[in-house]
Parts: structure tokens; C-alpha cells; sequence
């Protein structure tokens, strides 16, 4: 009995050293491929953090600032004009720079409205020093949450309608623009693939189409969108490039009829991955005031969006945001 309770007991020693074993070669093999494991779910990063999404902001067709998506990252400006940034819904706060002149208008000190992109990996700042002047644009740039930053001078890159987005650490697109007469503004569009230290012009959209920028985004290098400011019709006016823009053509989506008596305006693009929402913003043909805002998906990194009314957002109208 004695022996035959030791053999047993030999059998579950060695069970649980092959269970040990198994555990151990697992971890190890996931190690190896870059999983990683947060709030229970499988994250496959390629044996690299994941990027996190950031706070973006977009302005209607009356200039006024949209807050598109909030991941509790936000910036404010005191009474003196000194710019902060503050993450994690609070917990964090962090002086960047930049110092306004308040004596302006708002939307004449230098900064615009979606000149803001504002995560826990990147925190960037598309400004112009000279408000009123065609003057080389600054970027701000914080990998560390606000702790440092770079100042990097953007020679040719002119105007005060200003966007900025990063799609990884390294990764960053910006747009300037500025008016061009009656109804027109010129656009660029640059690209940065060291993290902001340097920048390059890539193509533009002015030949097929010139106005005021509303929102703008690209899922990667080669995709992106550009949205304008409705002029002669009730909008969408929507332009987007899929070659780094080499060509650019108008974005054709479909719109369910109940929404034909409204004005639309598109804002920008949301990107996780290949996942992305486009917001677009309902207001009253007659009146101006903000109905809702209305959402198209996509899995593809922007090829191809569809609609979906489960996404829409009618309950809360307050979408402007004064600083």
C-alpha cells in the first residue's frame, strides 16, 4: 500500500512538473511573437507597445471647434495665454511652450482649432508664431507626456487652418491652409516618418478642388482624407488619396434620404488599426444649429465605408467647445 501510494504520488510530481514545462514554453512562444495581454484581451503588436489613440479636434463650417474624439487627453488656455496639456482625465497635467497673445481673437493667436493632437506616446502642436503672416509653421513635439518637448521650424508649410495626427510614434501627417480668395483656400499636406523632427510636402488637392478645411486624416502613409467646408451644395465634400497624394478624387459615399435636408460637414477621421469611423455633422439648413452627428465605418484603413445608424449620436447637441 505504502508503495503503491509512493508511485502515485511519483506520477503527480512529474504531472505537474510537465504542466510547469508547458506553462513556461507558452509564455516563451508568446514573448516571442509580441502578444501582449491588457484588460484581458490579446493585443498583437508585433514585439512593439501598441500606439495609443489620441484627443482630436475639428472645427463646423463656421470655424468653431469640434471635440471628434476624446481619449481624456485634453489642452487648455489660461487668462495669460499659456497653453497646458493635461491626460489621463486629469491626473497628469504638463506646460507645453507656447504662451498666445490674448489680445487677439481666438481665431488670431496663432493656433487652429485641429492644430492639436494630444496622446499619452505623441503629443503635437501645429502653430503659427506670427499670427496674420504667412510665416514658417512651429510643431511641438512630447513623447514623455508634456516633460519635454521639440521645437521643430517648418520652412515651407504657411496659413492658419491648421490639422496634425499621428498614426504611430514615428508616423505623422499635418495640413496647412490658408485663403485664396472668395470662397477658396490652398491646401498642403506634409508627412513625418522620424517622429517630428523633420518634414516633407507630399502631394495636394488644389487642382481638383480649393476650399476651407473642416477636418483631415490618414490611416497610413498612403491613405488619407481631407474634409471641406459644404459651399454650393449640403456636403459631404470629402477628397481622399490612396498613393501619398500622388492623385487625389472626391470620397463618394451614401447617405439614407432622411438625411438629404440637412447641411453635412465632415470632420476627421478616427483611426485604430485598419478601424475607422468618419464623423459627419448634421445642422438645420435654415437656422445653423447642430442636429447630430452621424458616423460611416471602416475595416479596410479607409478603402471602402459604410453607414451604420447604431453609431449615430442625436442625444447631446453641445458639440462646440470654447477655450
Amino acid at each position: 500500500m505504502r508503495r503503491f501510494k509512493s508511485i502515485l504520488g511519483m506520477k503527480k510530481k512529474r504531472n505537474g512538473l510537465t504542466l510547469f514545462c508547458f506553462v513556461v514554453l507558452v509564455l516563451g512562444l508568446l514573448a516571442a511573437c509580441g502578444a501582449n495581454v491588457t484588460n484581458g484581451s490579446p493585443n498583437v503588436t508585433n514585439g512593439s507597445a501598441a500606439f495609443k489613440p489620441g484627443t482630436i479636434y475639428s472645427i463646423n463650417s463656421s470655424g468653431r471647434q469640434v471635440l471628434v474624439n476624446d481619449t481624456g487627453n485634453a489642452y487648455s488656455i489660461d487668462k495669460k495665454g499659456h497653453v497646458s496639456i493635461s491626460y489621463r482625465n486629469g491626473e497628469v497635467t504638463a506646460q507645453s511652450p507656447m504662451k498666445l497673445n490674448m489680445s487677439r481673437d481666438a481665431w488670431d493667436r496663432g493656433i487652429s482649432s485641429g492644430g492639436f493632437f494630444i496622446s499619452e506616446d505623441k503629443t503635437a502642436i501645429v502653430y503659427n508664431p506670427e499670427p496674420g503672416n504667412l510665416s514658417p509653421l512651429h510643431v511641438l513635439i512630447s513623447d514623455d507626456m508634456g516633460e519635454t518637448w521639440n521645437d521643430t521650424i517648418i520652412q515651407g508649410a504657411k496659413g492658419d487652418e491648421l490639422f496634425i495626427g499621428f498614426t504611430s510614434k514615428t508616423d505623422g501627417w499635418m495640413t496647412s491652409g490658408a485663403s485664396h480668395g472668395v470662397g477658396k483656400a490652398l491646401n498642403y499636406v506634409f508627412q513625418t516618418a522620424d517622429g517630428g523632427k523633420t518634414w516633407k510636402e507630399v502631394g495636394n488637392p488644389n487642382d481638383v478642388y480649393s476650399e476651407h478645411l473642416t477636418g483631415a486624416g490618414f490611416s497610413n502613409k498612403d491613405i488619407g482624407f481631407l474634409g471641406f467646408r459644404y459651399y454650393r451644395d449640403a456636403g459631404p465634400e470629402i477628397y481622399w488619396t490612396k498613393d501619398q497624394g500622388a492623385s487625389w478624387k472626391k470620397l463618394e459615399i451614401k447617405l439614407p434620404e432622411e438625411f438629404n435636408d440637412y447641411n453635412k460637414t465632415p470632420l476627421s477621421p478616427i483611426f485604430n488599426g485598419k478601424e475607422g469611423l468618419y464623423p459627419i455633422l448634421l445642422t438645420n439648413q435654415e437656422n445653423g444649429a447642430t442636429v447630430g452627428i452621424i458616423y460611416f465605418y471602416s475595416k479596410d484603413e479607409g478603402l471602402t465605408w459604410d453607414y451604420d445608424g447604431k453609431l449615430d449620436n442625436f442625444k447631446t447637441t453641445n458639440y462646440e467647445i470654447e477655450n
